[in-house]
């Protein structure tokens, strides 16, 4: 019985490798912070890497690993000027991606589900408490939905990553950002 089913597991990996379609893809683009983190981050840059495969012409499966830069900003509370350092944020999620159109130019919709990892923020504030550096480190559950189109090989979205909370008390504060990416997308194999 195990020859067999081990017979059968190669038969049905031939088959589908015959037909394969490997897929390669990289872009960079524009993240805008949302969520709380918002109030003390400005805009700043995305990027990713994917390698995949093509399940159908309709479905792609792939592995995505994006990062997201977000530049600090100053901000004024309880009368005390504060500067936040910058947050990074590293995603690796397991993405699906459906097209609606199967030639030409092809919408699709993705949600990708992984990890993120947040790096360090740095906090300096002036006034009578001094300088204070926080420095935070957490990985979270992470979600990211997105529509986009691909055209050829080049390959444009807008996604949105929840990448959960951060922090503690009275100090958690929500992880999330918008990002607009631009890139190429080759395919390989296949028919």
């Amino acid at each position: 019985m195990r020859k067999f089913l081990l017979l059968a597991a190669v038969a049905l990996l031939g088959m589908t490798a015959a037909n394969a379609q490997v897929k390669l893809g990289f872009g960079v683009g524009y993240a805008l912070p949302t969520g709380d983190i918002a109030d003390y981050t400005d805009g700043g840059v995305s990027a990713h890497l994917e390698l995949g495969y093509g399940v159908t012409e309709d479905i792609d499966v792939s592995i995505l690993a994006q990062g997201d830069f977000l530049v600090g900003g100053d901000e004024t509370i309880n009368g005390q000027n504060v500067s936040f350092g910058a947050i990074a944020l590293s995603s690796y999620l397991l993405n699906g991606r459906y097209y609606f159109k199967k030639e030409g130019f092809r919408p699709y919709g993705s949600l990708g589900l992984g990890i993120t990892s947040i790096g360090s923020v740095e906090v300096e504030a002036t006034g009578n408490t001094g300088d204070v550096e926080v420095a935070a480190s957490t990985s979270n559950f992470a979600i990211r939905p997105a529509i986009g189109f691909k055209y050829g090989v080049l390959n444009m979205n807008v996604a949105y990553l929840n990448a959960g909370k951060t922090g503690e008390g009275n100090f958690e504060q929500s992880v999330s950002d918008f990002t607009i990416n631009l890139g190429l997308l080759f395919t390989f194999g296949g028919n």
